[in-house]
Formats: C-alpha cells, structure tokens, sequence
C-alpha cells in the first residue's frame, strides 16, 4: 500500500533545505573571502625581516602595523600609498645625511644606509693611491657622520744647487802685512739633487732628498796675505807698521781753518775715516813720507785720505793717485 504525503509537509521540507543550503553558501562565502583577502606582506627594513598578515589596505598600512619609524627620506618600495591587492614584499631603504670634506670643501649630502666605502661610490668620490678615509672604509655610516678624504700626493723635483768654494789665505813674505794679493779666482761646485715632495690636501708636508749627484766639484779661491812688517823707506831707514792699506789719495791745502783735532793744519797732517784709521794715528805715506790722522771730511769715506799742503800748487800737483799708507807701531 502506497503511503500517502501531505503537499504541505513536501513544501516545507524543501524550503528547509533551500535555506540550508543557502546557509552553506554564505558560510563558504565568507569563508572564502576571510581567506581570499588575507595577503602575506614581507617588510626589509635595518637588516630585518618582519612578516604580516594584511586583508587589504595600503603598505603604508602595513609599516605601521610593523611599528617600524620612517625619516624623511627613507625610500619605501612599492610606494606607501599604493593598495595591497596580493602577497607583496617592501623594502625599506634608511636615507642619512652626511658631511662630505673633501678636495677644499664641505658639502651636506643625503645617502643611502651603508658603509663610508659604499657612501663615497654613491657620491662618485674616486680615491687615489695614498689617499686617507676617517672613519675607515668598511665603518657603517650614521646620520650627521663626517667623513674626510685627505689626499696624500708626491711630485718630484731635479733641483741644482751650487756648492759655495772656500777661500784660502797663505802666508806671503814677500808683501806687507795687511795686504793681500789673489792668487787663484774660487770657482762655486754645483751638484744635482732629486727631491720628493709629499703634499696633504695640495699643501706641502715634506721634502726628502732621494737622491744627490756632484756635477762639478768647487775650486778653492787663494789669496796670498803680506807678513812684512818692517819697511826700509830711506838709505839705512826702515819702519816698522803693523798693516798696510792701498788707499785712493787727494789733496787740499790751507782753509783758514784748525783740523778736527784742533790743531792748525801741517804738513803731514791728514785727513781720514776715524772708522778705517783712529784719529792720532802715526802713518807713513809712500810720496809722501811721515803723517799722523788730524782730521776728517765729509767726502772721506772708506780706504780714502786727503793730505795736506803747505801751498794750493802743491796741492794741485799732487791731485789724486793711489797710494800705500802704513800703520806704523
């Protein structure tokens, strides 16, 4: 016997079953989009990796959520205003300033975290052999750091120099004491050195000398010094004098005025530079025979005399020769 179902309980039964499954794909729905929208976010930042689970947003989103502090001008990859939209990796890169001393200047510049090295290939500082980095190549580099290049360079330099001659003075019996006669003309050496120069920043901080070579040896000057010290000046006369000088000689006669010493002029009273010959001294004069320095002039300076005498004519006859004046003893 075939059993008998209400149209109504059919009904019923199939509604419940519609809301069921309408239950079930609104669960798998949502279930689908929780996990749909859920995107794994890698963040490289100061030498970290930090993993975060996003449903959405911006990666600007995401760096907060990671409490990771961002300066001024770090540089974030993608950009922090762009959506998230799949599994995403960011990369965070720490901007620092610096200060630059290099080649005579100063300069501020914002570099990407790294060593001094990586700072100055970024700046496109080239480094020379010999130059010097502070702080070292491989230091990491901090906001507000220094870093100084100091250039180290040499040059070479062929320099030639003379070598200063000598003078020699020898004994000679056969002239007055007090005069002297060259022998042999001094001729100056000459010698080659080479030089290194180092120079810090251009400046120059050392000189060494590699290197010398004598191109010409120095010649020695000679000169023959009087020792006679006695003179014979007539028949059976002879002076004793402790120097001799050659001495250019005038004339002058009577002024109306007394000698700087006080006296009225004579002859054989001369005048003389008190610096070369004291006043009193006793002289002999070749020519002009026995004097004494009474006097001076304005125009005798140096190895000059002026003799007196006794008449203008005399004077004018005598005019101005050189002369051989003995100190006598």
């Amino acid at each position: 016997m075939q059993a008998y179902t209400s149209p109504g309980r059919f009904l019923g039964d199939n509604r419940l079953i519609i809301w069921c499954l309408g239950v079930v794909v609104a669960a798998g729905i949502i279930i689908t989009g929780f996990f749909y929208n859920r995107h794994e976010i890698r963040i490289y930042a100061d030498g970290k990796e930090i993993k975060l689970i996003m449903r959405g947003g911006t990666f600007a989103g995401a760096v907060k959520k990671a409490g990771i502090p961002l300066g001024e001008k770090d540089i974030v990859e993608p950009p922090l205003q762009n959506s998230i939209t799949a599994d995403s990796t960011v990369r965070i890169t720490r901007i620092v300033r610096v200060n630059l001393i290099a080649d005579g200047n100063t300069e501020v510049h914002w570099v990407p975290l790294g060593t001094v090295e990586q700072t100055l290939n970024k700046l496109n500082v080239v480094l020379n052999s010999g130059d010097q980095v502070v702080p070292e190549l491989s230091k990491r580099v901090s906001s507000g750091d220094a870093i100084e290049v100091i250039r180290f360079s040499s040059h070479y330099l062929s320099q030639s120099l003379k070598i200063p001659f000598r003078v020699e003075r020898r004994d000679d019996n056969s002239l007055e004491r007090g005069i002297t006669r060259i022998v042999r003309q001094g001729q100056e050496g000459l010698i080659q050195k080479t030089v290194k120069i180092t120079l810090k920043n251009g400046k120059e901080i050392n000189r060494e000398v590699l290197g010398r070579k004598v191109l010409r040896e120095p010649v020695n000057k000679i000169v023959a010094v009087g020792t006679i010290r006695v003179k014979e000046v007539s028949r059976g006369g002879n002076i004793r004098f402790s120097k001799t000088f050659y001495m250019s000689s005038t004339a002058y006669s009577h002024t109306g005025h007394n000698t700087a010493s006080g006296i009225y002029p004579y002859r054989g009273a001369v005048a003389v530079d008190p610096g070369v010959i004291p006043l009193g001294t006793k002289l002999f004069i070749e020519g002009y025979g026995y004097a004494k320095a009474l006097d001076i002039g304005s125009a005798i300076r140096g190895n000059r005399i002026d003799l007196f005498f006794d008449t203008e004519g005399q004077a004018l006859r005598w005019g101005r020769r050189s002369v051989k004046v003995y100190i006598l003893e």
